[in-house]
């Protein structure tokens, strides 16, 4: 490791926080696209004991047709089937036998695939990458096996999970007709429905360089991988298609109000989402340290006012969930099944009215804020997988792969001002999705006696 590596890196951070710099890549950095239309970035940096190689096929789960849903993720697992080159395992066993680590995940926006693996691994793999890209062996024992694996995965984390089971749903109710609506996890039908046909037609389209960015991240020769990527990814042929752009969810139009029946524990759950603009939005610095004050931290604002100071509900929290073409701010609170739901949503309103006077923005919490944000950055760059995650995501998020190397700089240019303003307009300002979850199941004395809880201090 040579120290004046990691030091220039570290004071590359500083410098770009301190003067609010314009986004720049590190040196070290290189990136071209390929005459077939494959992007590629490649970070240089020799301070790292490992390389991270990571394959993001923009296309994902809000992508899906009517007649091929859940084949994304179920084409995730695919892709570590064999080619006429390689057999089955060829991925995994050269992992093993280099001691390194390699996955892959589906979202709505992007399918990824993730590597980390010592230098002298490294050239190998990009070998098996380019066969698997154009030349994978699909077959009926394969997808019989696959579609086994991906719903005992389904059972596993989804439906045998009252929680996922329930935010999958109510995701699904809010974003109604928009892709977004559809999970990336697939359904029990989806992956049955599945069919050889489907998953080629898939692969045929998407998984294709146009449609691909490769992000080769650590201890490498920047100008010798990229002559090998262009000898081995070069020649596949530029066909398949670009899918369509998912519409952005803070113009999509949402229903008023939303009821929904889950077996949950006897709680009702009264939700308000707020649609948030894509990451390439203006107002996208301001909403990161909203996003940061309200959920980021020990204390969540909205929970201390609607349960500690004003006794109103068993629970309550802040999420947020982002994608590429927009987020969605959610508030929710819990109370047992005795209060209606007019008077839940008031409780909630009051609660969210209140966090308008902005205690939970002084200038000490704010600049907190700003400087966990900051951390999350200037730790990131001393892991390889991490970075290329960031490159990967900056590019096809954000339109802008230098996007990666400058966050800290935007997080630190952002007004306490700018930022009350991104919680009126977003929040206070907005009509919000409102979601009503009810249990299937209530216990008799509690629908019977639950009203006499609150006399005794309850909520």
């Amino acid at each position: 490791m040579r120290p004046s590596r990691r030091l220039a890196w570290i004071v590359f951070g500083i410098a770009l926080s301190a003067a609010a710099a314009a986004a720049a890549p590190p040196p070290g950095y290189v990136s071209e696209t390929l005459p077939n239309g494959l992007r590629v970035s490649i970070l240089q940096d020799s301070t790292m004991p490992i390389v991270a190689t990571q394959v993001w096929y923009h296309v994902g789960s809000a992508n899906e047709e009517p007649r091929t849903r859940g084949v994304a993720h179920l084409f995730e697992h695919l892709m570590f089937g064999g080619t006429a080159a390689h057999p089955k395992r060829a991925v995994w066993d050269h992992h093993e036998r280099f001691g390194g680590y390699v996955n892959a995940y589906t979202s709505f926006d992007e399918t990824v695939y993730v590597s980390t693996i010592p230098p002298a691994g490294h050239l190998p793999l990009l070998d098996l990458e380019a066969d698997r890209m154009v030349n994978l062996s699909l077959t009926d024992e394969n997808l019989a096996n696959e579609k086994r694996i991906v719903t005992e995965e389904l059972r596993l984390s989804t439906e045998n999970d009252p929680m996922s089971r329930l935010f999958t749903e109510a995701l699904k109710r809010i974003f109604g007709e928009h892709p977004y609506s559809l999970s990336p996890v697939g359904t029990k039908e989806d992956i049955a429905a599945a069919t050889l046909e489907h998953a080629r037609d898939f692969y045929e389209r998407y998984y294709r360089p146009r449609n691909a960015h490769l992000v080769v991240v650590g201890p490498v020769d920047a100008p010798a991988v990229l002559a090998r990527i262009r000898e081995v990814f070069g020649p596949l042929p530029a066909d398949g298609i670009t899918p369509g752009d998912v519409p952005p969810l803070d113009t999509w139009k949402y229903p008023g109000t939303l009821d929904l029946k889950e077996d949950l524990p006897p709680a009702e759950i009264a939700v308000a989402g707020f649609p948030l603009p894509p990451p390439t939005h203006p107002d996208h610095a301001a909403l990161l340290l909203v996003q940061e004050l309200l959920a980021g931290g020990s204390l969540d604002p909205f929970e201390d006012e609607l349960v500690r100071k004003r006794n109103r509900a068993v629970y309550a929290n802040t999420l947020i969930e982002s994608m590429r073409r927009g987020g969605l701010l959610l508030f929710f609170s819990a109370s047992l099944p005795y209060r209606r739901e007019k008077t839940a949503f008031r409780h909630l309103d009051e609660a969210l009215t209140a966090l308008g006077r902005f205690e939970w923005l002084d200038e000490e919490r704010f600049r907190a804020a700003k400087k966990a944000l900051a951390r999350e950055e200037q730790t990131r760059v001393f892991f390889a997988d991490q970075v290329a995650s960031e490159i990967g995501r900056a590019a096809w998020w954000e339109g802008d792969e230098a996007r990666a190397f400058d966050g800290a700089a935007r997080i630190e240019n952002v007004t306490r001002a700018e930022v009350e303003a991104a919680f009126r307009k977003y929040v206070l300002d907005a009509k919000p999705i409102r979601l009503y979850v009810r249990p299937e199941h209530v216990p008799l004395y509690v629908r019977l006696f639950g009203w006499l809880y609150p006399l005794f201090g309850g909520r």
